[in-house]
């Protein structure tokens, strides 16, 4: 009988999401071909999808799909007077640092990057996400390092690439992502992506800002 009730579908499962922002196309091809060769040294590295090679600038952890859309709300308020911006794309690094890597990046460089944080930091916050204490060091992660095992033939590698540089492009948006984590690594899904505001003539940048984290020689 047809009791006039929606069917009850239980609870929904919370997600694992970030936000990130994505660079140029033609700058993702560039680092996906940096990442097949340095892969090539045979070292122990846990290399990055294609797709998950973007700049993340606050992870959410699990969420709420609520939540999740409730941030969504507060990005698009406050970042509707965030003007886009140029970033430039270059430098290779490590974390923490040479003697102990763990993770293989490739840096980001403009003014805006750190203000554009502490402005998703404030607008998160009020969902219960903690502010983030350290300087935000942004970068795109191209792999984790598994265990010592091939790191000589990698570091070398990485030492033939070490001040390449892979262009400056616009960035113009901050999108949410889910993270499926997978045997073989994580699995990324962009959900939404909210608009930076666009000025007349396109985005400026300011110019680059020092890169964070080890490199070689330092």
């Amino acid at each position: 009988m047809d009791t006039g009730r929606e069917a009850d579908t239980g609870p929904v499962a919370p997600l694992r999401a970030f936000l990130a922002l994505d660079v140029a196309p033609r700058i993702h091809a560039a680092l996906v071909q940096l990442k097949c060769e340095l892969a090539q040294a045979g070292a122990e590295v846990r290399w990055v999808r294609d797709e998950g090679l973007h700049a993340t600038v606050k992870f959410l952890g699990s969420v709420e799909p609520a939540v999740l859309d409730a941030v969504r709300a507060a990005l698009g308020g406050s970042l509707q007077s965030f003007p886009a911006f140029s970033v430039q794309v270059g430098g290779l690094g490590v974390f923490p640092n040479l003697r102990r890597p763990l993770v293989v990046w490739v840096g980001l460089a403009a003014r805006e990057l750190s203000a554009l944080a502490a402005r998703v930091d404030a607008a998160v916050a009020a969902f219960g996400f903690t502010a983030e204490s350290r300087p935000f060091q942004p970068h795109i992660t191209l792999g984790r390092v598994k265990s010592p095992r091939g790191w000589p033939r990698l570091e070398e590698r990485l030492k033939a690439h070490w001040d390449d540089e892979f262009g400056t492009c616009e960035i113009d948006g901050l999108s949410g992502y889910r993270s499926d984590l997978r045997r073989d690594g994580a699995v990324y899904t962009k959900l939404w992506t909210i608009p930076l505001l666009r000025r007349r003539g396109g985005a400026h940048g300011t110019g680059p800002e020092s890169g964070a984290g080890a490199r070689f020689g330092g």
